[in-house]
This record gives C-alpha cells, structure tokens and sequence, in this order.
C-alpha cells in the first residue's frame, strides 16, 4: 500500500485481493510458533523457501489488531 499499514476492511481486501492474483502457486510451511501474552509469532517459509516471521497481536475479543511481518533483505 505504499505506507506499511491498512485501515478498514476494504482496502484489507484490495490489498490481499491483488497480491493473491499476483502469487497463484502461494503456500507457506510453518517452522516454528511462538507465543506471548496477546500475541503470537510465526516463522515460516514461503514458496520461494525465504524465511519470514510474522507477529498477531489479539486484543480483548481475541481478534487480531495488529499484524507485522518481517522478511530478509534482499
């Protein structure tokens, strides 16, 4: 999205919408879950074998405000 954050449903949608038209082969092999209170980190391989971790933060209701990802430079 050009500012490393999504507000809303709508564009939540548009932006996974294009990135799963842009990556039709997509899968992940999970490596690892670690997790913290109201959190929970995943590290995982995707379909190009690149290790990524990602992090969901729940709020009270157990549903996912928050969610950062971090991959390897390039």
């Amino acid at each position: 999205m050009g500012q490393g954050e999504i507000r809303g449903i709508a564009p939540l949608r548009a932006y996974w919408s294009k990135a799963l038209a842009q990556q039709p082969d997509l899968h992940f092999k999970v490596e690892e879950v670690f997790y913290g209170y109201g959190m929970v980190v995943i590290v995982y391989r995707n379909h190009r074998d690149i290790r990524a971790v990602e992090t969901l933060e729940f709020d009270d209701n157990g549903q996912v405000f928050r969610a950062s990802a971090c991959h390897p430079p390039e």
